[in-house]
């Protein structure tokens, strides 16, 4: 089939025969941009999949970190009203 459709073109000379070369850097060029495509796809994948695993590694961090921090907090509120009811 190919070499009909480059027959097809190359009976018109010189004129048929750039155009079935432009069809073809056509074709290549459109090759690379849809390579281009399918690796920047799967780069994005990959870097949202890590994404989120550090999203949920931060959060487990603070709730590790926040329950006892509210803990040091409320005792701090605590030793403060005591401190101020002994100065009165």
């Amino acid at each position: 089939m190919s070499a009909d459709f480059g027959g097809a073109f190359l009976q018109y000379g010189a004129l048929g025969a750039i155009a079935l070369l432009a069809l073809f850097a056509v074709r290549v060029l459109y090759n690379r941009a849809d390579e281009d495509r399918a690796y920047h796809r799967t780069r994005a994948d990959r870097l949202e999949d890590e994404l989120r695993a550090l999203n949920s590694a931060m959060r487990e961090q603070y709730i590790k970190v926040i329950g006892p921090a509210t803990e040091a907090i409320a005792e701090a509120i605590k030793a403060l009203d005591a401190a101020r009811r002994e100065t009165r």
